[in-house]
């Protein structure tokens, strides 16, 4: 304990003994007695202050879990280590460590794990209170004996060549509303979006909507009737990370799967309490909230995310559709989303469920040449998954359900041609997981096999007559991985079996990948192929005015999807990290379904052979001393038909070209973060007519933290569309130019 020293007043000729609490001096007992008095109630206070300072400071405690971010196994022996405090930890069985001790404040986090990329996490430690932190550690081949390099990543990072993973302090930074959102500016995805309140869905290397498989924690997230996931119906604020693993991943993924698989995963460790207010340009509101709890046994978490759009705007006609000014109309949207979580543990493994309630109103406000006033969209989706996983030294085992119930009304009382509608569609469907993973030796790292099961019923008045009630999907699949002495070079395979529920046909998909690395550089090379089936909305849709279905048409296959891509990363000067990453890929397509006109001018989706091939390119380099992040990112993707001649056509909405470039400046408590975006030439038609010109946005955002007490108030302004273009990517859908947002958030301490 810290000795107390109080001065005395030392007079003229006298000197105070060494260590005498009594002072010499002229005056009386009386006086000595009073100063006595006057520096023990001072003495006293003192104490008192620092006892209750003391007492008002307790140490917090970090715990976490850390996983791998493409399988989602808990990574054992992860060294964790809080920087300047030397405390470290390391990782069990579960993948999960702790840390006590730790004084309230911010502090530096570094996660690392042989043949894994190391991480770099700032989190808060609140007075007396425990931080979560899950971290998702992306694979790094283990480096060859005698080589070493220093390398460091940002958050935004890729985990591998051909895989995007973002993760919680990404999302948060960004400023989204939704998962589309989130995706834009990645090299070799596109977003497609109808308008700021329509759906907003993603293309992987030029393949189709429903060619993208979207699991929400391990569910299924596409259309009932379309196939294709409208990532606008989740909210940014409910999600932990997104892992994009492009390419074909039917081996691992099954039917869907067949331009790449978008892995969403909800946040199961909210912070204690965190909450958000947002309004801007458009007739804006949005709101969040989110509060967790519970023990190293227990956790739960519990949140909701509300906002409206109204959605008004004036736009200029395109010159061939007569030109002027209009009022964008029936262009708002309301929607409210709410989820309850919990972590516990069950027959000797982590047990995690979830459910989940969207509700979504909006208007349907058609292509701007033939607009909808009256059209409407109502959708109710109820959602539900438990996930279950029990590990030890040498096997894993793992299940996983879902269930989600969807209920999608579309009504359109005055429609500018053909006759009204009113139609409901009910969905159910329900699935499940199940695999056994094993390590049998050092060369062999990973032996696995499982069973997935998918169900679908479907009740709507939108299909035909021909339309079956449902369909049912099994799939087998079994994957090995190799290794050489020292880790590298290492070998993947896999091997899948789906019987299609409709075709009663059972389709074979692989993959082999083949990585290597040595010093700052890493390689892979993959084959693989996958199908997709069509959905039912293309086959059995009823009849209307210029459309009709195909119940023809074939699944989509891609028999060999090749893909090269080289990474190189690590210092490059003093506290400068810079990394390059490129992936080149050829994986043509049997039978694409694609939606175009008849010699009669008749729109149906049809059968195309495809040739596809490209290249996706990543860059970004960390300046640490400037607190500064920078970012690009280019896709060329060549997606033309297949047919006799030397054909150029790029397919209808297929951009060959698209690029981004971000910085992030973060000084102190400010950041400032600018995107820039560029989309290429698109061809509305499946012939070189009628292109749209490429053009760039810019968006801006800035954000400062403020401490207010015992909380922690972050003010941030963001502007979309800086400078106020209003160029589209489909055509017909009109944006409204520069969009203000201003967003409030408070949280404890």
């Amino acid at each position: 304990m810290r000795a107390l020293f109080l001065p005395t007043v030392l007079h003229s000729g006298q000197r105070r003994p060494r260590n005498s609490l009594y002072p010499v001096g002229r005056h009386g007992s009386g006086f000595h007695l009073s100063i006595l008095i006057r520096r023990a109630a001072i003495a006293a206070f003192l104490l008192v202050a620092a006892a209750r300072a003391t007492d008002a400071q307790y140490p917090g405690e970090l715990s976490g879990r850390a996983t791998d971010a493409i399988t989602g196994a808990p990574v054992e022996n992860a060294l964790v280590e809080v920087v300047g405090t030397g405390l470290i930890t390391l990782s069990d069985g579960r993948g999960e460590f702790r840390t006590r001790g730790l004084e309230p404040g911010r502090h530096s986090v570094w996660i690392t794990r042989l043949g894994y990329k190391p991480q770099h996490r700032e989190i808060e430690i609140r007075n007396g209170e425990t931080a979560w932190l899950a971290v998702r550690l992306g694979v790094r081949p283990i480096r060859l004996e005698g080589v070493s390099a220093e390398a460091r990543l940002t958050e935004s990072d890729e985990a591998a060549p051909g895989v995007i993973a973002i993760n919680r302090d990404e999302i948060e930074r960004s400023g989204e509303h939704s998962a589309a959102g989130l995706l834009e500016g990645r090299a070799g995805l596109v977003v497609e979006r109808r308008g700021p309140v329509g759906r907003q869905t993603v293309s992987v290397r030029g393949g189709s909507a429903d060619q993208v498989l979207v699991l929400l924690d391990g569910a299924p997230l596409g259309d009932p009737l379309t196939g294709a996931a409208d990532l606008s119906t989740v909210p940014a604020s409910q999600i932990e990370s997104v892992t994009v693993l492009k390419g074909s991943q039917s081996a691992r993924f099954g039917p869907g799967a067949e331009a790449g698989v978008v892995l969403i995963e909800t946040r199961q460790h909210a912070v204690p309490l965190l909450a958000r207010l947002e309004t801007g340009s458009l007739g804006s509101w949005s709101a969040s909230a989110e509060t967790s709890n519970g023990g190293p046994g227990f956790t739960w978490s519990a949140g909701g995310y509300a906002r409206t759009i109204g959605g008004e705007f004036e736009y200029q006609r395109p010159d061939g559709l007569g030109g002027g000014s209009e009022t964008r109309a029936n262009n708002d949207l309301s929607e409210a989303n709410v989820f309850a979580a919990a972590t516990t543990t069950a027959a000797g493994g982590d047990l995690r469920i979830r459910a989940g309630f969207t509700r979504l109103d909006r208007g349907l406000p058609g292509p701007s040449y033939q607009a909808t006033p009256d059209a409407r969209e109502e959708l109710t989706r109820w959602n539900g998954q438990a996930g279950w996983q029990r590990q030890n030294e040498a096997t894993r085992l793992s299940a996983s359900v879902y269930g989600v119930f969807q209920r999608a009304h579309l009504s359109d009382p005055e429609p500018p041609f053909g006759p009204q509608y009113d139609s409901r569609t009910d969905a159910l469907a329900l699935g499940g997981r199940f695999v056994a993973e094993t390590s049998p030796s050092h060369h062999l790292n990973s032996l696995s096999a499982g069973l997935e099961l998918r169900g679908q019923s479907y009740e709507s008045d939108a299909f035909d007559e021909s339309a079956p009630g449902g369909r049912f999907d099994l799939g087998l699949f079994a994957a090995a991985q190799l290794a050489a002495p020292g880790g590298s070079p290492q070998l993947r395979a896999a091997l899948r079996l789906d019987r299609d529920g409709l075709e009663r046909l059972w389709r074979l998909t692989h993959e082999l990948t083949l990585t290597a690395s040595a010093a700052y550089a890493s390689f892979h090379l993959r084959h693989a192929s996958s199908y997709s089936p069509p959905t039912f909305g293309d086959q059995f849709f009823r009849e209307g005015v210029m459309v009709e279905p195909n119940p023809e048409l074939r699944a989509e296959r891609v028999p060999s999807d090749l893909s090269f891509g080289t990474a190189l990363e690590g210092r490059i000067a003093r506290a400068t990290y810079g990394r390059l990453a490129v992936d080149a890929y050829i994986a043509d397509v049997k039978d694409m379904i694609i939606w175009a006109p008849d010699f009669r001018f008749v729109w149906s989706p049809r059968n195309f052979d495809v040739r596809r091939r490209g290249v996706d390119v990543e860059a970004s380099i960390e300046l640490a001393p400037q607190s500064l992040t920078l970012r690009t990112a280019y896709g060329y993707t060549r997606v033309t038909y297949d047919r006799p001649g030397d054909d150029t056509v790029q397919v209808m909405y297929r951009p060959r070209h698209s690029a981004s470039i971000a910085a992030r400046w973060a000084p102190a408590r400010w950041e400032i973060a600018a995107d820039a975006r560029y989309m290429g030439k698109r061809y509305p038609v499946p012939a070189p007519l009628n292109a749209l010109e490429p053009y760039w946005t810019v968006d801006l955002r800035l954000r400062r933290d403020f401490d207010a007490g015992n909380w922690q108030i972050t003010p941030a302004i963001g502007v979309d569309r800086l400078f106020d273009n209003d160029d589209s990517m489909i055509f017909g859908y009109p944006e409204p130019g520069r969009v203000i947002r201003l967003e409030f958030a408070a949280r404890p301490r």
